[in-house]
């Protein structure tokens, strides 16, 4: 019985997730008023996991902060913004992830979602074949994707492994 509480709690427990969403930098155009940043802003503090929530209206800029052991996707992220009526465009995002793939076509898996990301670098792309099969903290913008869909690549600025 001892095993078997011990088995589910580090299987269910926050610490024991792999990855997550830590920040999300979402572009939202259309945003023009008091009411639609409000509108924003109660739909992503309605997805489980988000901490904060900042919407500037004059930049349509949305910042997302979550809170560690979430499985927020950026399914449900796009989806807030559609569902308000507007448009998401470029995300800029810090998440923690399992590096997996090859060497010649990484890819980021967020565990405990759907989400996985084929990397392409920036700019001076980091060698990622040392860090396959590990957890890392990747930093990058996803580009927009059409309306009801995310985007499969993830153009990483900075990846490390995480600790």
């Amino acid at each position: 019985m001892k095993k078997a509480l011990i088995v589910f709690a580090l299987t269910f427990s926050p610490a024991a997730l792999q990855a997550e969403f830590q920040q999300v930098n979402l572009t939202v155009f259309g945003m023009d008023c008091a009411p639609c940043a409000h509108a924003i802003h109660v739909s992503m503090k309605g997805i489980e996991g988000v901490n904060s929530v900042d919407v500037d209206l004059n930049t349509g800029l949305v910042t997302i902060k979550l809170n560690p052991g979430n499985r927020a996707t950026m399914r449900q992220f796009n989806e807030a913004v559609e569902k308000n009526g507007f448009t998401h465009k470029d995300a800029y995002i810090v998440a923690k992830g399992k590096m997996t793939g090859t060497a010649s076509a990484p890819v980021l898996q967020i565990d405990g979602t759907t989400d996985q990301f084929a990397l392409t670098p920036a700019a001076g792309g980091v060698d990622l074949a040392s860090l396959l099969g590990k957890t890392v903290t990747i930093a990058g913008v996803l580009p927009q994707a059409p309306k009801g869909k995310v985007s499969t690549t993830l153009h990483y600025k900075s990846v490390t492994e995480a600790r």
